[in-house]
């Protein structure tokens, strides 16, 4: 039998796993542009609604072999084609840990200038600097080597001395430096905070579209998926590593709402920074590289430390999200083909960096055409980059999901599900067979096919 995780361990790894980019960066971006407080509303109830239950869903298949996502989807009569939604998976985690680890080399050059050179920091404006980060392809796949170098290394590890000690060790930092970042900003520079964004309730910019066709609404369920890092097997593979006896319908609502709880912090750290900003608000990795780094600038003496201490957060939330789209990949090689952690590991990092080069080369303005207009997707540079944010951040993760759904409902069956659920003397109430019937049967599926049209359309 292989090691297995702590029940603390495989749910504070779990949260690690779902709590990154979306929670620090997206979300807070998302709460300005779409009602404040009201788009909160509207995510913790999709959260609730729809998050729990497939977090539930995703936990009890992978606790139910425990092995890997491939073999969690062999059941007996069923078709081995359905082991074709654990290796698409498998490859959505791959591939968005290619763009994801670009991302991480960024943050990781920022922290870098920070500690070493902040004299240029302040003195450059935050939107040439951070064209300048992105442009410099050696420069950026050094960053981006050494962050893959750090993940390839936990992946490489032991069960407990890897993943979950990081999960043990960087949940806890993570909660006390956005406390402390929450609690200190407004002391150091009460000027500099606007509540008015996080506070405001406009429901009519959930339901309105934009003049992109963007509905808040639909926004705000795309979220509750993505933030959970639900879609790509990494949270049925970490179930993989809990004890068969785990009581997934207790374990599954602490990983989300530790995850949410983060995000409405993230909410509660950047939107007052940005409340008062002249000017233009980027979405993505700009609000934080020009935005922010802007904002922080002016918090004179303290600057240093607030930009060093807030990218470090960043970072923190960027590994444990990162560990999590290697092992998918790292579980199977080692269940079904005998690799060993210690070099599959590096193997897996390898092949994520390889994937990673074209990434970094579409986000320079050296970079050829086909690359950073990649599928017209360029604006005017990071067309790949986008791209694999688009159909693999989002619409293969929904896929994913949906495929999951039909797994259950026609080979798994409800009934054998349920009893998973209750293995180790766990209660299953009637209360509970009948919500969870109606959400995975009905309101999780429809939920998925309005964002994938949705997407589809935007995109289009």
């Amino acid at each position: 039998m292989s090691v297995r995780f702590s029940r603390v361990g495989h749910v504070l790894a779990s949260a690690g796993a779902a709590i990154g980019v979306a929670n620090l960066v997206i979300f807070p971006y998302r709460v300005h542009y779409f009602g404040g407080s009201a788009y909160i509303l509207a995510f913790v109830i999709f959260t609730l609604l729809m998050g729990i239950p497939l977090m539930v869903l995703e936990n009890a298949m992978g606790k139910r072999r425990g092995t890997d996502a491939t073999e969690a989807f062999q059941w007996p009569g069923a078709s081995r084609n359905w082991q074709l939604v654990a290796w698409l998976g498998i490859l959505t985690s791959i591939m968005v840990a290619s763009f994801y680890l670009v991302l991480a080399g960024w943050t990781l050059e920022y922290v870098w200038n920070y500690l070493t050179d902040y004299a240029t920091v302040a003195a450059t404006p935050a939107g040439p600097a951070f064209g300048e980060a992105i442009g410099r392809i050696p420069r950026a796949l050094f960053f981006t080597g050494i962050f893959t170098a750090l993940v390839a290394f936990v992946c490489s590890r032991q069960l407990y001395s890897g993943i979950e000690r990081l999960g043990k060790v960087a949940m806890p930092m993570l909660g006390v430096l956005l406390i402390f970042l929450i609690v200190s900003l407004p002391i150091l520079r009460p000027a500099a905070m606007d509540y008015g964004n996080l506070l405001k309730f406009d429901w009519r910019s959930l339901v309105i579209p934009t003049d992109n066709r963007e509905l808040g609404l639909l926004h705000a369920l795309g979220q509750a998926f993505f933030s959970l890092g639900l879609g790509a097997v990494s949270m049925l593979t970490f179930a993989a590593h809990a004890d068969r006896e785990t009581n997934v319908l207790r374990a599954a609502p602490q990983i989300v709402h530790l995850d949410t709880a983060v995000a409405i912090l993230g909410a509660v750290l950047v939107l007052p920074l940005i409340g008062g900003t002249e000017g233009d608000i980027y979405s993505g990795p700009p609000l934080v590289f020009i935005n922010l780094v802007e904002i922080f600038k002016t918090y004179g003496a303290a600057a240093q430390w607030v930009g060093l201490l807030f990218f470090f957060l960043l970072a923190v939330a960027i590994l444990t999200s990162a560990v999590s789209l290697f092992e998918p990949a790292l579980r199977t090689m080692t269940e079904r083909y005998g690799w060993e952690r210690s070099w599959g590991g590096p193997v897996v990092g390898l092949i994520v960096f390889a994937l990673a080069v074209p990434v970094v080369i579409s986000c320079s303005g050296d970079g050829p055409a086909w690359l950073t207009n990649f599928a017209g997707m360029g604006d005017p540079g990071l067309g790949y980059f986008n791209f694999l944010l688009e159909w693999f951040g989002s619409i293969s993760l929904l896929v994913g999901e949906l495929l999951l759904c039909w797994f259950l409902l026609q080979v798994w069956g409800l009934p054998a599900f349920f009893e998973e659920l209750s293995i180790g003397g766990h209660r299953v109430t009637n209360s509970d067979r009948r919500r969870l019937t109606w959400q995975l049967r009905y309101v999780i599926p429809i939920g998925i096919g309005l964002l994938i049209l949705a997407k589809i359309w935007t995109l289009l």
